[in-house]
């Protein structure tokens, strides 16, 4: 009963999420919007919102609050991932664009598509359907699966790009988003494809494939996203926020192993610690500027 009525709460606490969010970003402007446009807005809040409001729980590895129990390590990634989606979901709200709601689209169906595929396929065995929480979880996956597929084949085309949004960022920074789509993709992959490969400094959940792969596929949409964003500026600051972000989550996270006793993953500290330094050193130049 006590798991129930958490689980209300925290539904609960998504819809407050999403009410306040068509408040402050759709209401404003509902009425140059059709229900198109309005509903790609709602779905860029559902993302938000969620990260937003299952991050802390994730992050202290509660058990009601994900479909399968994760380990230690893996729920306080999973954490960073859904602060990450805040960030950029955040930062596209703020000033909607073609080309922006399109990378949050694309960021979706690349980190839930593969991941809900191979759980249907291959991992129904890890969810307990007896837990209100498993159908919640594959309900609001199956939703914004279909909806971002719907909206990456047919996207609204309300929210014009301004002309600088659509001129390429500068070398440095195609160089850098480059080197970190190399680098998170192939990380991303060997995830998502094995569970125990050669090297304990890339692979750390032997025998857990499904965590394995939700961790991989978090890495893979970086990296796509990241190379979405190669062409045209208006796309990189929300990028860079989200894999700044994500590389600080990921380093703290495994340095938190310490606080608990178990082994620190220096591999994932220091990659992900540097992706962080780096890509804040770009976010902040372009703040400062206004690009």
């Amino acid at each position: 009963m006590i798991n129930l009525l958490l689980q209300i709460f925290g539904l609960l606490l998504l819809l407050a999420g999403l009410g306040f969010g068509y408040w402050r970003w759709i209401k404003p402007h509902e009425s140059g919007l059709g229900w198109q446009e309005k509903g790609l807005l709602l779905l860029v809040v559902l993302t938000l919102m969620g990260g937003f409001i299952g991050s802390p729980f994730w992050w202290l590895d509660e058990v009601r609050s994900f479909s399968w129990d994760l380990p230690p390590l893996a729920s306080r990634m999973l954490a960073s991932a859904g602060w990450a989606f805040f960030v950029v979901c955040w930062h596209v709200l703020q000033r909607p664009t073609d080309r922006r709601l399109r990378l949050v689209m694309i960021l979706l169906a690349v980190y839930l598509v593969p991941l809900a595929v191979a759980a249907l396929l291959f991992h129904l065995d890890r969810f307990d359907f007896a837990a209100p929480i498993t159908y919640a979880f594959f309900s609001i996956v199956v939703l914004m699966c279909i909806g971002s597929m719907w909206y990456l084949w047919r996207q609204p085309e309300a929210f014009a790009d301004e002309p600088a949004d659509l001129e390429p960022p500068a070398p440095a920074v195609r160089y850098w988003l480059m080197g970190v789509a190399a680098i998170t993709g192939l990380w991303g992959l060997a995830l998502f494809v094995t569970d125990n490969g050669p090297s304990a400094f890339i692979w750390v959940w032997s025998g857990d494939l499904l965590t394995s792969r939700l961790i991989g596929v978090m890495l893979v949409a970086i990296a796509v996203g990241s190379v979405y964003s190669l062409p045209a500026r208006g796309t990189v600051r929300p990028m860079l926020a989200m894999i700044m972000t994500y590389g600080l989550g990921l380093a703290v996270a495994s340095m938190w192993n310490g606080v608990a006793g178990l082994p620190i993953k220096w591999s994932y500290t220091i990659v992900f610690g540097i992706i962080f330094l780096v890509s804040s050193l770009f976010f902040f130049r372009r703040s400062m500027s206004s690009v």
